[in-house]
């Protein structure tokens, strides 16, 4: 189970690693369909353009999909910090003042949360 969970996770990095690599081979495996069909110049052939704008539009495309998925990742991320800062420390207070505090709250989870769980002081 642990290697195949491992493997999982190699083929995941390596695929985001390498979609730049993947579109550039397309490129070139496809170039003659490119050049003849896709080109934005393949009505002048004097820019010699072979297909280069196809190329990089694609590889713009990856790049802006890679920066919507970090953008999309980077919020989460900040989703989950104001959940933990915002949230938990309420709803551990409240579990306290109203007594339904199971005993594996109050002795496993509290201690782990303990440093969230206290609101700072705020300075009059």
């Amino acid at each position: 189970m642990r290697t195949l969970l491992a493997l999982f996770l190699i083929v995941a990095i390596l695929s985001q690693s390498l979609v730049n690599v993947g579109v550039s081979m397309y490129y070139h495996l496809n170039k003659a369909y490119i050049t003849k069909q896709l080109c934005e110049n393949r009505n002048n052939p004097a820019k010699h353009c072979n297909g280069h704008c196809y190329l990089s539009k694609q590889l713009k495309k990856v790049e802006e999909r890679e920066k919507q998925q970090s953008q999309m990742l980077k919020d989460k991320q900040e989703e989950m910090i104001s959940f933990q800062n915002e949230v938990l420390p309420q709803y551990f207070a409240c579990l306290r003042e109203t007594g339904f505090a199971s005993a594996y709250l109050t002795k496993v989870l509290t201690p782990v949360f303990a440093d969230s769980a206290i609101p700072p002081e705020y300075l009059d």
